[in-house]
């Protein structure tokens, strides 16, 4: 049970900054016991049917810990943005498997992590705190990774179990357990949970799976942390190990982001 909880708190270093790592040290150290076929092209060029849940009555912005724009809707459970698909990002283009979406942007969901929105590769809705409706891209597998991450954390009783029960595959009660630990041992981490530093696809990116790496600040400069999705049931998911502690290893250390694709609300 404490290697699980070590386990999970150490996501948080891997997905925010300096400060968590400062963060999630002093909570460890207070517990310790002993060739793919080419990606598929989208030819629509509609504006999806989804209802836009952005409101009108939204409040004024805020930002993140490192200064990033993050919108506040009226909502704490966030809103999405009318999704236009001839905005999606062409798949010839050089940069497809790190190009941001079109009309990106950050919200604040609970008053705690950063999650994005696109309006063009989802989501298309948000049911019961649960995001849902990525599209079946590169980047709508990438957006699906972060929000799934940001609401497991951020979304309050009984929200948070829907969130991993809807947006993860595999894992079961184990896993919700280890969020249970998680959560309960570092009220409001989720405000942690920032925008990041770089945003990549593996190349062998295919429809079914999307390999996302996120970047991150870390005390040794920056630190890559890799999230699996699949599409499961119309929609990605992140794809949880059969031994569910190896979902949060250490990450990967690197000095540049060089690679990565910068997904900063403009």
């Amino acid at each position: 049970m404490m290697r699980s909880l070590r386990l999970l708190l150490t996501l948080f270093a891997i997905i925010a900054s300096i400060v968590v790592v400062v963060f999630v040290v002093t909570i460890t150290d207070d517990d310790q016991p002993e060739n793919p076929p080419p990606p598929r092209a989208h030819t629509e060029s509609t504006t999806a049917n989804a209802p836009s849940t952005t409101s009108s009555q939204s409040r004024p912005p805020t930002v993140d810990m490192f200064g990033n724009r993050l919108e506040v809707p009226a909502d704490d459970a966030g809103a999405t943005l009318p999704q236009i698909l001839d905005g999606r990002i062409d798949p010839a283009r050089p940069d497809y498997l790190t190009a941001a979406p079109a009309r990106l942007q950050w919200q604040r969901i609970w008053g705690g992590a950063a999650v994005p929105v696109s309006g063009s590769d989802g989501p298309a809705r948000i049911d019961g705190g649960v995001a849902a409706g990525f599209a079946r891209t590169p980047q709508g597998a990438a957006l699906a990774a972060m929000d799934a991450i940001g609401r497991a954390y951020a979304a309050p009783d009984p929200l948070w179990q829907n969130v991993i029960r809807a947006r993860f595959y595999g894992g079961g009660d184990a896993l919700i357990e280890g969020f249970a630990r998680s959560r309960a041992s570092a009220p409001g981490m989720a405000r942690f949970v920032t925008v990041p530093e770089g945003v990549r696809i593996q190349p062998g990116y295919r429809d079914d799976l999307a390999v996302v790496q996120l970047a991150v600040r870390s005390t040794s400069g920056y630190a890559i942390a890799t999230w699996p999705m699949v599409w499961v049931e119309g929609d990605w998911r992140i794809r949880v190990p059969d031994d569910v502690d190896t979902l949060w290893g250490s990450g990967t250390s690197t000095v540049s982001t060089a690679g990565f694709g910068i997904w900063r609300q403009s």
